[in-house]
């Protein structure tokens, strides 16, 4: 059954798509980082939750592994397949909603990749158990999500007299809230925005047992700036943060 996430997700497919293909923060600087951190994945079976429409799994394919992707979203789905399909790249899809990965062994999977998704799911705790039970002794679960500091239900950029941005303004930090917010004004719908403090991220991968490996905060590089200035803000507020957890 689908659960709201997943109802939301799936209406606003086609907008999310062109924004995935073109925004700058996702392609320039948090797949660019994601593949630094993963490093070597040559032969690794690797499992992408909340793929999308597939970009990620299509460079980690590309790259030699062996990789299974999963999304809420019938309609992404579809899309991921006929992208991997014209790269001639062999990709396991499945719709599957990230807490019943049911048809997915135990111990299957060397890397769990959770690329900006986490945030996003209805049941967090349901999810990263259901990771943990797929990934073999020894693997690692490296996620990347908004980060819980700044993404408050009133947080943003806010502009001088001017119409400068200047600062940031945090707001409702420890508030849990679900609402109803469009991702940028070029989206014809809103989609499910979630909040939880970050202690709600981390105190159930700890309880099943994870290690805390890493832990970053990443800015952009200065040549990563170049290719986009509005990346230079987030020397100022680090807006994504990044975890790798072993098992």
């Amino acid at each position: 059954m689908k659960d709201s996430s997943t109802q939301s997700w799936d209406r606003i497919a086609e907008d999310w798509i062109a924004h995935a293909d073109s925004n700058d923060y996702r392609n320039i600087f948090l797949i660019p980082h994601t593949l630094t951190l993963l490093g070597e994945i040559a032969e690794k079976e690797i499992l992408d939750v909340g793929c999308g429409e597939g970009g990620y799994t299509r460079i980690l394919a590309s790259r030699g592994s062996h990789v299974t992707g999963i999304d809420g979203s019938a309609r992404l789905i579809d899309i991921a397949k006929q992208r991997a399909e014209k790269e001639n790249l062999t990709i396991v899809y499945k719709v599957r909603n990230a807490n019943s990965l049911y048809d997915l062994e135990e111990e299957s999977f060397d890397i769990v990749l959770a690329a900006m998704s986490l945030m996003d799911v209805e049941d967090y705790s349901g999810t990263v158990a259901e990771i943990y039970r797929v990934l073999r002794k020894g693997g690692e679960l490296l996620m990347s999500i908004s980060h819980p500091c700044f993404t408050g239900r009133g947080s943003g950029w806010w502009r001088n007299a001017d119409g400068v941005i200047d600062h940031y303004a945090v707001s409702n930090y420890a508030n849990r809230e679900v609402w109803e917010e469009f991702i940028t004004n070029k989206f014809a719908g809103a989609v499910l925005f979630r909040h939880m403090p970050l202690g709600d991220f981390i105190s159930p991968l700890l309880a099943l047992g994870f290690k805390l490996v890493l832990f970053q905060e990443p800015a952009p590089t200065a040549e990563m700036i170049l290719q986009s200035e509005r990346l230079k803000r987030l020397n100022s507020i680090p807006l994504f943060l990044f975890m790798k957890w072993l098992k």
